[in-house]
């Protein structure tokens, strides 16, 4: 008699779809292919394109384009809003097969069209002056700006072709592949990452001068040997002689700082309400710091002693407090170099989160504020440290909230007064503890909430109402009885995977890989790690400097590298602390 295979050993839609698959699709427009008979069309494009991509017996000039339709796909239908993960997946699945110049361009063009950005090869229209440069919507991205993790991969691949081609020996590329191999040259000094880490403009400009000059020369030498070149005259200036020097001196440009623009308004509170505004710089009377009041109707009188205790506790927030301003784009910048050297495997995901931060106080912003940002990855990471510490740099509160096992929100939404466990939301905690209205909170394993009793709101609905902007400026608090403003709330939130996490909660995300750390990025953390548990046991945050840890540590995740090194520091103890240093 058969017996049923166990639910393990069968086969998911997209595994029968993509059997060679190495890795676990994470896309749920991945996920669910093939997509079934009479499905929106939409979709049944997608999947079509996506396999035309993949299938090894049609022509390579069909396959390079069905990847950039992808990125044209995603760019027209606004209702799938996972781009970056899509794209990561539809990267991963072309990984078995060896990477070509057209195949690299057609996936740095589908991330580039998905995105909205366009390659501009002049300065502004009518111009004959040679340019280079990346453009989302009117907003030119500034030399040095990295773009999500399938721009930075397919970069990494060019830098891998750059390092292993002979470029001295002659080009044997195709006219049309030189073309696209030097766009890919200008993408990646431009907005490319280093594969050895951080690439300041000083090293760009340098790699410009050597490497770069080697590869354009070798590319140019096209042109002299063929007269094909003059048959795509649209891309011919990409090797034209001196178009390294106009991206060369590009560079060189972003040396130099824009003009600041006249300052004509600042940020303050109104004085007749509880919300921003503005006012003009002229005006000189009023306050000059933007605040704003977090709890601004009325509350309702208690009858019980606790709760008068409770309400008397969170009556700061009725009055004014400071928002938190933006950092100087010089502060965030050693913000995000400090992180990257303590988080090295994320590197891509702190790029992106910096990028928008810089991006804003570039234009003026002057109140804090990012958009919510979902960090995926498996646990021991360092997922929460890294909100943590992020907290840090912007001298934010903090609040970490873990959904790991919660079945009543009541705790979010804030508990009815009258009993003995009645509290406003927690959310209002940090808050109250650093008397701002601008604090972090970090949504811990979002993806793990336990659905509770029928007649309670999901979690999922929640936040979906918490991290809507008009929403959070009227968010009513059960305990305390009326509306309070979230709005200058940052989230952060974790999640091991995005089984469960509904299609709009993730519309409203930045999602992110944190990446996986290395052996050796675990061993360059160490001195990281140390101070962490120097604050844990209360001491100076050097006093392990003298601890010299041995040079192999056999640990998985930076969880266990804490559990670790506690254990070395008390052999350590043993063997160097005398009994008369003790205390």
């Amino acid at each position: 008699m058969e017996t049923a295979r166990p639910e393990s050993a069968i086969p998911s839609r997209a595994q029968a779809l993509f059997p060679e698959a190495e890795f676990k699709l994470r896309h749920p427009l991945f996920q669910a292919m093939p997509y079934p008979l009479g499905a929106d069309p939409r979709l049944l494009e997608l999947e079509k394109f996506v396999l035309k991509s993949l299938d090894q017996d049609t022509n390579e000039t069909l396959r390079h384009a069905s990847i950039r339709y992808v990125g044209r796909w995603l760019h027209d239908n606004s209702f799938d809003v996972g781009r970056e993960t899509l794209l990561t997946d539809f990267f991963l699945l072309h990984e078995r097969t060896p990477w070509s110049v057209e195949r690299m361009h057609a996936f740095a063009t589908a991330y580039l069209t998905a995105n909205g950005i366009r390659i501009e090869r002049r300065r502004e229209t009518g111009s004959e002056q040679r340019a280079f440069k990346l453009v989302q919507g009117q907003r030119t991205l500034p030399i040095g700006e990295t773009l999500g993790a399938p721009f930075a991969w397919c970069m990494k691949r060019f830098s891998e072709f750059v390092e292993m081609y002979p470029w001295t020996e002659g080009v044997t590329l195709g006219t049309s592949a030189c073309f696209k191999a030097a766009d890919l040259l200008f993408m990646y000094v431009q907005h490319g990452l280093h594969p050895n880490g951080e690439w300041s403009l000083i090293q760009r400009r340098r790699f410009m001068e050597a490497e770069g000059y080697i590869v354009w020369t070798a590319l140019s030498l096209v042109l002299t040997r063929t007269d094909r070149a003059a048959q795509l005259p649209s891309r011919r200036e990409s090797l034209e002689r001196g178009m390294h020097d106009v991206v060369l001196g590009q560079i060189e440009d972003a040396f130099t700082p824009a003009p600041a623009a006249p300052k004509r308004e600042e940020l303050v509170r109104d004085p007749e309400g509880s919300d921003l505004c503005f006012k003009t710089a002229t005006d000189s009377s009023g306050p000059k710091a933007p605040v704003l009041t977090v709890v601004q109707g009325p509350i309702p009188p208690a009858g019980d002693a606790n709760d008068r205790q409770t309400l008397e506790r969170f009556k700061p927030l009725q009055s004014p407090l400071p928002v938190a301003l933006m950092p100087s784009v010089a502060q965030l910048q050693e913000s995000l170099s400090r992180l990257v050297r303590e988080f090295p495997w994320a590197r891509i995901a702190i790029h992106i989160i910096f990028s928008e931060l810089i991006t804003r106080r570039s234009f003026g912003s002057l109140v804090f504020h990012l958009r919510p940002v979902l960090l995926l990855g498996p646990p021991g990471i360092g997922k929460t440290r890294f909100a943590r510490r992020f907290a840090e740099e912007m001298a934010l509160g903090f609040r970490a909230i873990g959904f790991a096992g919660i079945s009543d929100i009541r705790a979010l939404t804030g508990t009815s007064r009258g009993w003995a466990s009645g509290q406003p939301s927690v959310l209002l905690e940090p808050l109250l503890n650093s008397r701002s209205a601008s604090s972090l909170v970090l949504l811990d394993e979002i993806e793990k909430f336990v659905t509770g009793k029928s007649d309670m709101p999901s979690a999922g609905n929640f936040l979906l109402g918490l991290l809507e902007p008009e929403n959070a400026r009227s968010w009513f608090d059960s305990f305390l009885q009326t509306e309070c403003d979230l709005s200058r709330l940052v989230f952060i939130a974790t999640a091991n995977s995005l089984a469960g996490l509904s299609t709009p909660l993730l519309s409203r995300l930045t999602v992110l890989d944190f990446g996986r750390p290395t052996p050796e990025d675990i061993r360059g953390v160490i001195p990281f790690a140390l101070q962490d548990i120097a604050k844990d046991w209360e001491l100076p945050k050097d006093v392990f400097d003298a601890v010299v840890p041995p040079v192999e540590v056999d640990v998985p995740n930076m969880r266990d590298l804490k559990v670790w090194l506690t254990w070395y520091l008390a052999e350590w103890a043993k063997n160097h602390l005398q009994t008369d240093r003790q205390h």
